[in-house]
């Protein structure tokens, strides 16, 4: 199993082409903690052999730089349907809808299919930069 990409961005939505807005940020900026993100997405793409392919169970954990779960764990299934290539892809948007971070700093999305963790993304939450004006 590869993985094609893998990305935050504000909004993604996969349908037959993947759209996505804002993609690849690693900062969230409040002028304060705690503090309230409304929305943010994780994108993946998985291509596998036929042999790989089937039902994958995914676990997703967003995390401090404490290790401490920010939400719980989000488990679910994606099936990566066989087909009659040499490969297929399994791609999965992930959505994060009004996410409390506690305190700035260091946070990851890391990701796990079938109890082998293999994405990990980081982003931090920071103060805005003096004089900045807030856009994320």
């Amino acid at each position: 199993m590869k993985i094609d990409f893998a990305f935050l961005c504000d909004y993604a939505e996969s349908t037959v082409k993947l759209n996505a807005l804002g993609i690849g940020f690693d900062t969230i900026y409040a002028p304060r903690t705690p503090c309230m993100h409304p929305h943010f997405s994780l994108v993946f793409q998985l291509r596998t052999s036929v042999l790989e392919a089937g039902t994958k169970d995914v676990d997703i954990h967003l995390i401090d730089e404490d290790g401490t779960d920010v939400t719980a764990p989000i488990k679910r299934q994606i099936n990566i349907p066989k087909g009659t290539a040499a490969e297929v892809i399994g791609r999965v948007v992930m959505e994060f809808v009004n996410i409390e971070f506690k305190h700035y700093g260091s946070y990851s999305v890391r990701v796990a299919v079938d109890r082998n963790e293999i994405i990990e993304l980081t982003f931090k939450v920071a103060q805005p930069p003096a004089g900045a004006a807030m856009n994320q």
